[in-house]
């Protein structure tokens, strides 16, 4: 299953370490989770699944571990829309992440 999307919006986990406050993340992880809703149809049938994410970035791209906050994101939105059953690692065996420069914002996400 391949899932290819603008990101709902920029941010490292960096960001996240140095204290947002919470009303901010709430936003943030609705607006994650909200991105899903034109996916909601895609269901995985067969677990466990390796996830690979692929963000490219405009504008100065994030190292792969700034990325994890929206990979969690990303990935509590397909539980919440139910593309994916759960995260647990009965579910997701594995999470990959790469990162780069692109013509855009977006994350393809690979689902196998």
């Amino acid at each position: 299953m391949n899932i290819t999307m603008p990101l709902p919006e920029k941010v490292s986990t960096n960001q996240i370490y140095a204290g947002i406050h919470w009303a901010k993340r709430k936003k943030l992880v609705d607006l994650f989770h909200k991105a899903f809703l034109e996916h909601r149809k895609l269901k995985v049938e067969h677990y466990p699944v390796d996830i690979n994410y692929i963000f490219t970035f405009k504008t100065k791209p994030l190292d792969t571990t700034n990325c994890t906050y929206m990979v969690k994101c990303l990935e509590d939105g397909m539980v919440k829309n139910g593309i994916l059953e759960d995260d647990n690692p009965a579910h997701v065996s594995f999470t990959g992440i790469y990162s780069q420069k692109g013509s855009k914002d977006e994350v393809q996400i690979i689902i196998t």
